[in-house]
């Protein structure tokens, strides 16, 4: 995921309250994901309270799925990572983070004891923290 995904990208406050439902099904989520297409397509998309970025719209489809699959597999470790706008190859090495730092909450999340006392799903990290998906 990327800061690209936070929810607060979402013009539409009911779009915003479709995505983080904690009733949200996989289904519903790939029938949101259609429907943006869809409104691009067609170039009603800002007027029906989308942004205009796919990109960032396929990130929140991430974290969303995210939270999805945690309730979901609640015996397993699900989470998303924002690694901050990090200097790689994609990027033209234009990112102010090293990829070695933007890698760190990752591993440390991947590296994490599945015992009560780290276990950790659904949440949304940035600089090793879960954080709200909202922020700005």
């Amino acid at each position: 995921a990327s800061s690209a995904g936070r929810l607060s990208i979402i013009p539409s406050e009911e779009r915003r309250k479709k995505f983080s439902s904690e009733q949200l099904t996989l289904n519903e989520l790939e029938e949101y994901m259609k429907e943006f297409v869809r409104d691009v397509q067609s170039g009603t998309h800002s007027q029906r309270g989308w942004p205009n970025t796919g990109y960032g719209v396929s990130k929140v489809g991430i974290i969303a799925m995210t939270k999805v699959l945690a309730r979901q597999h609640s015996n397993f470790m699900v989470n998303s990572v924002d690694p901050g706008y990090c200097s790689t190859d994609q990027n033209n090495n234009q990112g102010y983070v090293p990829a070695e730092r933007g890698a760190l909450t990752p591993f440390l999340l991947a590296t994490l004891s599945t015992n009560e006392n780290q276990f950790v799903t659904g949440q949304h990290f940035y600089e090793e923290r879960a954080i709200s998906w909202m922020y700005q």
